[in-house]
């Protein structure tokens, strides 16, 4: 298994396991995003490599939040179904774990959607302990105005 940093030439492949977890995306969609997020120094994307696929991938970002301090997030962790239960997600988050390191953060931050029973036992198991339960709320945005 080889965990690297994500390439553009990765989207088609983050795409598929972004929709194996239920998150459409097009492989343009992923591309656009990937450059975004891989052009900014305070976040990360790696995948793993098995048997030269694209096994899964995690993505992590550093912040520095008012009421708790300077963190490192993984705020996605997909592993394809076809390689689960063989170390890849250990794998995935061991990498945003050093990274975290790196970057001199006192804690690494995980959520996990309360539906992906699989996720509160993985996490655990790493070390990981909860620390809360909370609601996400979303509201959609109007694109921004044209400037007059």
């Amino acid at each position: 298994m080889l965990i690297r940093a994500a390439l553009p030439s990765d989207a088609i492949e983050i795409a598929r396991l972004t929709a194996e977890l239920g998150y459409a995306a097009t492989p343009h969609e992923i591309a656009g995003r990937l450059s975004r997020v891989t052009d900014r120094s305070k976040q990360v994307v790696y995948v793993a490599l098995v048997d030269e696929r694209i096994a899964g991938w995690v993505q992590a970002q550093a912040s520095e939040v008012l009421e708790s301090g300077f963190r490192v997030e993984i705020v996605g962790l997909i592993v394809s179904g076809d390689f689960r239960r063989r170390g890849v997600g250990r794998r995935l988050v061991e990498a945003a774990e050093q990274w975290a390191i790196e970057h001199g953060t006192p804690a690494l931050v995980v959520r996990s959607n309360a539906q992906r029973v699989e996720s509160h036992r993985f996490y655990p198991a790493l070390g990981f302990t909860t620390t809360k339960t909370q609601n996400v709320y979303r509201k959609p945005l109007p694109p921004p105005r044209p400037p007059s």
